[in-house]
């Protein structure tokens, strides 16, 4: 319990150091929704997608939603021609604070995107972003791994990505081997980058913490952030439904069913999703106490701490 405690805490920590409740972007532009999906993946923070000149009504809905659950800051990712002025105008009327990352190409907006949100990041991911296979790679690296995603040209990287990497400091580039030429390998290794090459649909594993590091971080974060958890953590509030993707609403669905909790090993069969998927659905879950999980046995007890309204 102790341990599930300390790692719960960790998890709120982390997610309460992000600037921003909600990433609003453009599903049919994949550079930016790759670029989304990865910070999503590694904040824990919901995307809502939108059309570039209109706030449809159900997604209206949905924003309204995170607002009433107290969610208050939208991330607004690409420039107007991406995301409409108008649009803008209409979340902040829903009582949001916006703000835009943008650069004047898809480049750019990866370089903006990682100096504001990765700055700390020393290792980053490379790759041609005109290549959705290749992108879609660069994807999954960043969920294993918590790096951010710059886009570069097939012979060259563009100033505003080698900017980005020198404000940054940059010492290692996992270039994604898919459309990029001989040419980039070699500039990166002579700027003195470690360069990692993975080639589409290799696997890639991520280095973990030394466990003396871990333990450490638990520490400071169960003594300095007890007090900020316990006040974070209100059971019985009613929150809306539609603060719940759909693969959220399947999983949140299926424990309620069941009485309002389940093991986690009947959720994949309970949903059709594999276990990985349940597992980062439920975590997500938990980090916005939505639910709350337990050990129990070789699996964990999930019960639902939120009661909803429609």
């Amino acid at each position: 319990m102790k341990r599930l405690i300390t790692t719960l805490l960790l998890l709120l920590f982390i997610g309460s150091l992000s600037n921003y409740d909600v990433i609003l972007v453009r599903s049919d532009l994949p550079p930016d929704w790759v670029i989304a999906q990865a910070y999503s993946q590694k904040s824990g923070i919901p995307i809502v997608t939108t059309t570039p000149n209109e706030l449809l009504d159900e997604v209206k809905v949905q924003l309204k939603g995170y607002r009433e659950a107290g969610y208050d800051r939208v991330l607004i990712i690409g420039g107007e021609s991406a995301i409409s002025l108008k649009v803008q105008r209409e979340i902040e009327a829903l009582g949001f604070v916006t703000n835009r990352i943008s650069g004047a190409d898809r480049h750019g907006t990866s370089a903006r995107f990682a100096i504001e949100l990765y700055p700390d990041s020393k290792e980053c991911i490379l790759v041609n972003g005109e290549t959705y296979e290749g992108m879609l790679t660069a994807l999954r690296i960043a969920g294993e791994t918590g790096f951010p995603i710059l886009f570069t040209r097939q012979n060259e990287v563009p100033m505003s990505v080698e900017d980005a990497m020198n404000t940054m400091r940059i010492e290692r580039v996992v270039l994604v081997d898919k459309g990029i030429s001989q040419e980039i390998k070699d500039y990166l290794s002579s700027q003195g980058y470690t360069v990692t090459t993975v080639g589409e649909g290799e696997d890639f594993k991520k280095k973990k913490l030394p466990k003396e590091v871990f333990s450490l971080l638990s520490g400071l974060v169960v003594g300095a952030f007890l007090v900020f958890a316990l006040l974070r953590m209100k059971k019985g509030e009613k929150v809306s439904y539609e603060i719940l993707t759909e693969d959220e609403q399947k999983v949140v669905d299926a424990i309620i069913e069941n009485g309002g909790e389940i093991m986690q090993d009947q959720l994949p069969a309970k949903t059709g999703f594999s276990r990985p998927k349940v597992s980062r659905i439920v975590a997500v879950l938990c980090e916005r106490k939505i639910v709350s999980k337990e050990p129990h046995g070789r699996t964990q007890r999930i019960r639902i701490e939120k009661e909803f309204e429609e």
